[in-house]
């Protein structure tokens, strides 16, 4: 049976990119795919550049916002709870996935009133307020870590809770689906490869960091690639300049899989992709989980990578050049212990995590018609 779907939510890659790894299953199949956002996130450009449909409303954030902005707040949302419920109605949506945050609740706020099935995408080891609330609303519960599940389970309850993993692009998972060769398993040898990135805007703080550290390190020892963000990459680039470092600066990095199977060690923030991706290319990591975010979600995700063994964690609210440099140089002293933290990121790889969540939610949509089916014959039998 041929199913019309709405994807909702977006604002920032840790969204969007969920959002399109489910569309372009959807999309396989020959089904329709709306994708619902806001006007000022990612998605904008993003889903239109993917050939996607994109209906961008005027939602807003209210958490955390001051009493007037909250009020403005609650006025867009009412209007794009309007406009998301004419999106649906459109297309005939049989089911609304909400991949998270305040940009898809318009869109679960219009399923609800017109008692269209929703489901709820949750990426983070900890969910967010939106994500706990519209986890209510959700028949199920898509979860990307064990810890959600945990956090969610004692107030929806375990039935509706999926532990699937986090829903990555099929370019990703294609370049990392044979499996690791014994080169690939192999101690480095000669300077390791230290790959740093912070995101798609780079990463304020590490590259500030990095600046100090590097007159530090060992050119003997390490050859780096650091993707700066736009707005840092002359500054950054010139204190590698005076340093005999072996070192590339780029503001952006296209190409994330050529990257990962170069590094030996990524050095960067802790979002539920940036964790999603290590495990798939099963690479050792050193995490600086951004701390003023949500309620600590990176922070929870750094650590399932930690508690495997496949991550260090250092505390961005406490970081020195001190520490960086001593972590640094304790994992890059010793490939051996790379390559086993590799090992281990690569148990946590779950590159089925989209195949599962469209599975799960067909057989949802024809459970709930074989049982609306049954309860008409019932009705007429009367």
């Amino acid at each position: 049976m041929s199913y019309r779907w709405i994807i909702a939510g977006g604002g920032t890659g840790g969204h969007v990119t969920p959002a399109l790894a489910l569309g372009e299953v959807i999309r396989e199949a020959g089904e329709r795919v709306r994708f619902i956002g806001t006007r000022r996130g990612l998605e904008t450009r993003l889903v239109p550049d993917s050939g996607f449909e994109l209906l961008a409303l005027d939602a807003r954030p209210i958490v955390g916002r001051g009493i007037f902005e909250q009020i403005r707040a609650v006025f867009a949302l009412l209007g794009a709870t309007f406009r998301a419920g004419r999106g649906l109605r459109e297309i005939g949506a049989d089911l609304v996935i909400s991949v998270g945050g305040y940009a898809s609740v318009p869109s679960v706020l219009a399923a609800v009133l017109r008692r269209t099935p929703m489901v709820l995408v949750n990426t983070d080891a900890t969910p967010g307020a939106a994500n706990r609330m519209l986890a209510r609303f959700a028949r199920r519960i898509f979860v990307g870590f064990e810890g959600a599940r945990k956090a969610l389970a004692p107030s929806v309850g375990e039935d509706r809770i999926r532990v699937v993993g986090v829903p990555l692009r099929k370019s990703l998972i294609s370049e990392f689906r044979e499996p690791r060769s014994e080169a690939a398993d192999a101690a480095p040898t000669g300077p390791a490869h230290l790959f740093i990135f912070g995101g798609s805007q780079g990463a304020r703080q590490i590259n500030e960091v990095m600046i100090e550290a590097l007159p530090k390190l060992d050119p003997a020892r390490i050859q780096i690639v650091h993707q700066t963000g736009e707005a840092d990459r002359d500054r950054v680039e010139a204190a590698y300049a005076e340093t005999a470092l072996q070192a590339e600066v780029i503001a952006f990095e296209r190409d994330m899989p050529s990257r990962y199977r170069w590094a030996d060690l990524v050095l960067c923030r802790a979002g539920a992709i940036s964790v999603a991706e290590l495990a798939l290319a099963g690479r050792a990591s050193l995490l600086v989980p951004l701390a003023h975010v949500g309620g600590g979600e990176q922070f929870a995700n750094a650590g399932e990578l930690e508690r495997a063994g496949a991550a260090r964690v250092l505390d961005s609210r406490a970081l020195t050049v001190e520490r960086l440099v001593e972590e640094l140089e304790a994992l890059l002293r010793d490939p051996s212990q790379l390559r086993r933290m590799g090992e281990s990121a690569s148990k946590l790889a779950r590159p089925e995590a989209s195949d599962r969540i469209i599975e799960e939610c067909r057989s949802l949509l024809a459970t709930e018609s074989s049982g609306r089916a049954t309860e008409s014959r019932g009705r007429g039998g009367k």
